[in-house]
């Protein structure tokens, strides 16, 4: 009987996740693990396992990332309530479904530049330096509204001597040694894909509630 009573109270705390992490309210994906506690209660890792486990079945999945970008464990309770939890697809998506959720294709093209130069660099670059190379591949006034657009979506930050380097979303959606290896056998940075992993499929993954940068 006790599990029976207690179904309803779950289905509710399921529906409650998946609106909070499905639909954006904050400038990034997702919410905070607090976020979730204080919605959901004290066992909030139960029904979001559940929405995972939904979710999959329809090619989606639930990520928790730390600020650094790397998956956080989930046994570790007191990370958890720092992390941030978001959706993305499972698969890569095609150039086609990419650009139809709202990544124009300069979008991919500048973000692929950004962020090959600064994984070139060793992990960071001077902004002025990717601001010529942005003014040579597109126009010259789109380059400044590129870089400001990644670093507000968390895939770049940048430092107090001007550098640009990777940000969180950067690191938890892209497999840095596939991204590298998929440009320079594309011939060069310019090669267009979106952010998260990079394919052999041509794009990545893109979070859901978030697909315009």
């Amino acid at each position: 009987m006790k599990r029976v009573s207690e179904a309803p109270e779950m289905a509710a705390k399921v529906r409650r996740a998946a609106q909070m992490l499905l639909f954006q309210r904050h400038r990034l994906p997702g919410v905070k693990g607090w976020e979730l506690r204080r919605a959901l209660g004290g066992g909030y890792m139960r029904p979001v396992h559940v929405l995972r486990t939904q979710l999959e079945n329809m090619g989606l999945t639930v990520n928790v990332v730390g600020e650094d970008g790397n998956p956080v464990d989930e046994r570790d309770a007191e990370r958890l309530l720092s992390a941030r939890f978001y959706v993305t697809v499972r698969d890569p998506l095609s150039l086609h479904d990419a650009t139809t959720s709202g990544w124009s294709i300069d979008d991919l093209g500048g973000l692929t530049v950004t962020l090959a130069t600064i994984i070139s660099r060793r992990g960071k670059a001077p902004r002025k330096e990717i601001e010529r190379i942005l003014e040579e591949k597109f126009p010259e006034w789109k380059a400044n509204i590129f870089i400001e657009r990644y670093r507000r979506r968390g895939y770049i930050a940048e430092d107090e001597d001007g550098n640009l380097v990777l940000d969180w979303r950067a690191r938890a959606e892209l497999d840095l040694s596939k991204f590298m290896h998929y440009v320079l056998g594309a011939g060069g940075p310019e090669a267009e894909e979106t952010p998260g992993q990079p394919p052999p499929k041509e794009e990545a993954e893109t979070s859901q509630g978030d697909a315009a940068p």
